[in-house]
């Protein structure tokens, strides 16, 4: 396993840009945010502008390298799709470019979303179908490619486990899977004992790992909560929340899994300038001694 971190992220601490942020942290491994003009942010730009494509073959090269200069891997690509969307079509596609841009620049994955139109009315058979039919239809089209898509645990629908079973099920390819959010299922309103048993039940799905926590109040760990309660209250750094991720890495590489851990901390906007650099220097130092720590057993599990 190795300790990666969302561009945005780097951007929300208040560095000027992903070069800038990366060389501080001393990380080599970054996710990035894809647009629909197939535009990633350009390692040495601020937020926003510049961006650079990778729409074809030779952009996504260019911008590799350039990447690869600050001595930066483009890990994974993040869309925020809708497969339901009234153009279908064109979320497909999107997704099959990003497919073909994943594989050029040497990303482990593409992240797609489990949200879409009429999750909230539609029935959950209905549901299963429309998004399974439409990652089949990208991974057909991307057919001899080795990238996988993962869908993440996101939001109302992408949190129903039967849900995110029936999906996985349904498609049944190897190149699909899951983007799995540990925090995203507590975010969700199950107890914690609950969020450890569904990381066990998907972790041989596992394509893809973020990385953030939430600090809920001893009363609230244990029972049931609706969804989203309080987040923006108790959302916290990755080392100070209620998820144990010494045990989320021992449940993962026994299932495994050697991909990346990647910080989304969504707790900054809680602290001042310097304090949010000096949490995710913590952060970083904390996944990365628990990788170091697994390292070993992974060898003798090996």
């Amino acid at each position: 396993m190795y300790v990666g971190i969302r561009d945005v992220c780097l951007f929300q601490a208040g560095y000027g840009n992903i070069a800038e942020g990366m060389a501080q942290l001393e990380l080599g491994y970054i996710e990035l945010a894809v647009d629909r003009n197939m535009c990633v942010p350009a390692v040495d730009g601020s937020l926003g502008r510049p961006r650079l494509s990778i729409a074809d073959e030779l952009a996504a090269i260019k911008a590799s390298e350039a990447y690869a200069r600050q001595g930066i891997q483009i890990t994974s690509l993040l869309l925020a799709n809708n497969f339901n969307a009234q153009n279908q079509a064109a979320e497909i596609q999107w997704a099959r470019k990003t497919l073909k841009a994943a594989e050029v620049v040497g990303a482990d994955v593409v992240r797609i979303d489990a949200a879409m139109t009429g999750q909230k009315t539609l029935p959950p058979g209905r549901r299963v179908r429309i998004f399974a039919s439409a990652v089949k239809e990208v991974l057909e089209k991307t057919a001899g490619g080795t990238v996988p898509l993962a869908v993440e645990n996101h939001g109302l629908q992408g949190n129903d486990p039967q849900w995110l079973s029936s999906v996985l099920q349904q498609v049944g390819d190897e190149r699909f899977g899951l983007t799995l959010d540990t925090a995203n299922f507590y975010w969700a309103g199950y107890p914690l004992s609950r969020v450890y048993e569904l990381v066990e039940q998907f972790a041989s799905d596992t394509r893809h790992v973020h990385c953030k926590n939430i600090d809920y109040p001893s009363r609230y760990r244990r029972r049931r909560r609706p969804l989203g309660w309080e987040y923006g209250q108790y959302v916290a750094p990755i080392h100070q929340g209620n998820i144990d991720y010494s045990k989320i890495v021992q449940i993962l590489a026994e299932a495994g899994y050697q991909g990346g851990l990647h910080i989304e901390d969504e707790s900054l906007a809680k602290f001042g300038p310097a304090q949010r650099r000096r949490s995710l220097r913590q952060q970083v130092e904390y996944l990365t001694e628990l990788v170091a720590d697994f390292a070993p057993r992974l060898y003798w599990m090996g």
